[in-house]
């Protein structure tokens, strides 16, 4: 049991007169409901690709933007192999350290895809070409033997290792080592995605040789990170499991993943050859792989290039809003009705920071709510009240599209009302049966406390959600009045 000084709050009277409980009345909460304040929460949020399509993309301009950005959770850099191990066994960590030097301490995360496969030139997406041709794989590993097409039909001049070519393994096996001993299980690394097959690690050889890799070297990629990565979250592309391959090559795959506790991500939404073909679905190709995991573990929704979206025509009007021509719904829309689909815990906007958020204001906002989870409390009911225990019941509703992954402890605070000098005290519940509140279900979960002690008279009942590995509050989608200096939320009066 804790005890702190707080100070009474009049609006809290205010927002609920009328809603008074006894022992045995039902408070409606659903009056006090705010689903238009913008919640930043733990373990939910957007993400910036800071490293991507090589070294010098998507740079943020002003970090004063950045802190001012709605639930900003974290960076994903994604930079290929051939950065990081520029000779065999000697590893630059510089350009990641560099990032996580400076945005880690200001409370944001990290998330990782190092490619073996990119499309662009050098200097920029490779950090060389030799004989004209980019090398994402460090050329090393073609020069003690790899396997591989150096000049494909289409694209690029960029090389193609074989995927299962054992000296590409083994080099690989030996670098993913080194990187796992330095960031795996790091408390603020969100996930690390399987980034070893396909241009820019999404899976699929559209632009270089258009040969979908086989079940077995998906198998042999996969294994690769499954034995170095044992405490960080992994994650696949939906096109590493389908492209091109027949239904049972797919499936055999999916099980793959189910079985190893691996998730997906979608690099796809508004992409426009699934804007064009799969409207129906907005613009996400196989949705039965995001219900599939979402539920235990979370999904990332990655948007088209934002200049793509544009240029396609996509992207219309502030927040996205005005409708496309021919297509009859808007880009918003579309990037609203994908996440329902994916269940996305994290999304991305694929772009540069400052005019996204500039042209997005609202929509950010809105999504940032959306994504994950989204608590409300319904309803509360004090069901015992004795003179050693208090038992209350709180009926939940997440109206995320995710559940929480995380247990989040419940503190409940009860301070004789009306008085604004008395003492509160605090109890804390370890577990809030958080976990169990799934998207657009009610759940109802039961907390006792003890009252030893406690004078006999009229208290306020108040609640606060807290992440402990964070050690930040979970703000609940209710109005602000109901709120005190020490972020417990009013619920309900009892008489004691």
């Amino acid at each position: 049991m804790k005890f702190s000084y707080i100070f009474s709050i009049p609006a809290i009277l205010i927002a609920l007169a009328g809603c008074k409980t006894t022992n045995s009345e039902i408070t409606d909460l659903q009056p006090q409901w705010d689903t238009l304040r913008t919640l930043a929460n733990p373990d939910k949020g957007w993400y910036h690709h800071q490293l991507d399509n090589g070294i010098d993309k998507y740079q943020i301009a002003s970090d004063s933007v950045l802190a001012t950005f709605p639930g900003m959770d974290h960076l994903y850099l994604r930079l290929c192999w051939a950065y990081l191990e520029p000779e065999e066994g000697k590893y630059d960590w510089s350009y990641i350290d560099n990032i996580i030097e400076k945005y880690v301490p200001l409370g944001y995360g990290i998330s990782f895809r190092i490619s073996c496969k990119e499309t662009g030139g050098a200097p920029g997406s490779v950090p060389k070409a030799v004989g004209g041709i980019f090398h994402a794989t460090p050329y090393w590993v073609k020069q003690a033997g790899a396997k591989g097409v150096d000049r494909p039909e289409f694209g690029s001049p960029s090389w193609t290792p074989d995927w299962d070519d054992p000296v590409y393994l083994e080099k690989l096996d030996n670098f993913h080592r080194a990187f796992a001993e330095k960031y795996d299980g790091k408390p603020w690394v969100r996930y690390i995605d399987v980034g070893s097959i396909g241009e820019w690690g999404e899976g699929h050889t559209h632009f270089s040789t258009r040969i979908p890799p086989t079940v077995e070297e998906i198998k042999a990629n996969i294994n690769i990170y499954l034995k170095n990565y044992t405490k960080t979250q992994l994650v696949v592309t939906d096109d590493l499991i389908y492209w091109n391959k027949p239904e049972t090559d797919v499936q055999e795959l999916l099980d793959f993943v189910l079985a190893n506790g691996i998730t997906f991500r979608d690099d796809s939404p508004l992409v426009k050859w699934y804007v064009d073909t799969k409207l129906e679905t907005w613009s996400v190709s196989h949705p039965h792989f995001f219900e599939a995991v979402y539920k235990t573990r979370p999904t990332v929704f990655e948007l088209e290039h934002i200049r793509a979206v544009r240029q396609n025509g996509y992207w219309l009007g502030t927040n996205g809003a005005d409708t496309i021509p021919g297509i009859g719904v808007s880009g918003a829309q579309i990037f609203r009705n994908a996440i329902h689909l994916i269940h996305p815990t994290y999304i991305g906007y694929h772009g540069y920071l400052e005019p996204w958020l500039a042209e997005n204001p609202d929509l950010t906002k809105e999504l940032l709510n959306l994504c994950g989870y989204w608590y409300f409390p319904k309803s509360a009911e004090v069901t015992e009240v004795s003179n050693s225990k208090l038992s209350f019941r709180i009926e939940w509703i997440n109206k995320g599209v995710a559940p929480a992954y995380s247990v989040y402890k419940l503190k409940v605070k009860l301070k004789a009302a009306g008085n604004p000098a008395e003492i509160a005290e605090t109890f804390e519940i370890p577990d809030s049966g958080n976990k169990n509140w799934l998207p657009g279900e009610m759940a109802t979960a039961t907390y006792t406390v003890p009252l030893n002690n406690l004078p006999k008279g009229k208290y306020q009942l108040s609640i606060k959600l807290f992440d402990e590995k964070s050690g930040r509050p979970v703000e609940l989608g209710l109005k602000v009045e109901l709120k005190d200096v020490d972020g417990f939320f009013k619920i309900a009066e009892i008489n004691y």
